[in-house]
């Protein structure tokens, strides 16, 4: 049973397990994975494979998620920002200089998976919270109505199936539900799928997302779901040509989409606070490492 070391993130409430890439194959990755997800274990909604030197990261189902992307931007800030006062003293560190920034910026540019171009990251604040936004070169992002109220959008490394709740309630076994749909649309061969349930009151939009990953064989009724926000706006841009949309997540936090064009290119951003749950070491079964 060997440690293996972990970080755990929320952003957004989308909690979020990173462990090192170290080589591991895309089988050893999914199954390392659905053991830590589990509850007994160290619990979450998602993992990803990390390489913060090389800035890489891989989910492990390898699909493309703007969460665990922005989460990423927290752990490389995390790696120059200096700890805190407390984190400080537990890790037996001297204390940081009173005049730590906290409202200072770091930028990146790395690769994650599922998508095809760079991801620019954007971290403000220290630990253990930051607010973190993922820029987007919008590659085309094929969309069709499959039924009044019912919209597929197609981002590399994830599909999603958007339902107005208006008109489509969120069911009462939203996972069965949900595997009939991808079962009916023919998506069963994504490597990620997202059913939403949205719905727009008093001006504030939100959203109700369940996501299914093929390889790490995990679905969950998910806290936020970046990408679904994003399919949710560039569905909306489409419809009515609005650019700036804030979307209210399950765990209670928004997140900040807009849509712009950028020395020609059309362009999205994905912004929302990011924070750091816990870090260590993690004891799985031996057929897990």
């Amino acid at each position: 049973m060997p440690a293996l070391t972990f970080s755990k993130w929320s952003p957004g409430g989308n909690t979020t397990l990173f462990f090192p890439l170290d080589g591991r194959s895309a089988a050893e990755q999914a199954r390392l994975a659905r053991l830590a997800l589990d509850p007994q274990h160290l619990g979450g909604e998602q993992a990803g494979f990390v390489d913060p030197r090389q800035r890489r990261l891989r989910m492990a189902g390898g699909e493309f998620c703007v969460n665990a992307s922005r989460a990423f931007g927290a752990l490389l800030a995390f790696g120059e920002n200096a700890p805190g006062p407390r984190q400080a003293a537990l890790e037996g560190l001297p204390a940081p200089a009173r005049d730590a920034d906290a409202a200072k910026e770091y930028h990146y540019e790395a690769r994650v998976s599922g998508w095809p171009s760079p991801v620019r990251l954007s971290a403000r604040g220290t630990h253990p919270h930051w607010r973190v936004e993922a820029a987007l070169r919008l590659p085309a992002c094929p969309m069709r109505s499959l039924a009044d109220g019912m919209t597929l959008v197609r981002l590399p490394g994830i599909t999603h199936v958007l339902l107005n709740a208006a008109l489509h309630p969120f069911p009462e076994d939203c996972e069965t539900a949900a595997t009939l749909l991808r079962q009916r649309l023919g998506l069963d061969g994504e490597a990620a799928v997202g059913a939403v349930w949205w719905r727009e009151r008093q001006g504030q939009l939100d959203m109700l997302p369940l996501v299914h990953v093929r390889d790490a064989q995990t679905t969950f009724l998910e806290s936020a779901c970046g990408s679904g926000a994003l399919a949710l706006a560039l569905s909306l841009f489409r419809a009515g040509g609005r650019r700036d949309f804030s979307i209210l997540q399950p765990g209670g936090s928004a997140l900040d989409v807009r849509l712009f064009d950028e020395g020609g290119e059309s362009m999205a951003a994905v912004d929302g606070p990011v924070s750091m749950v816990a870090r260590g070491q993690v004891w799985l079964p031996d057929d897990a490492a």
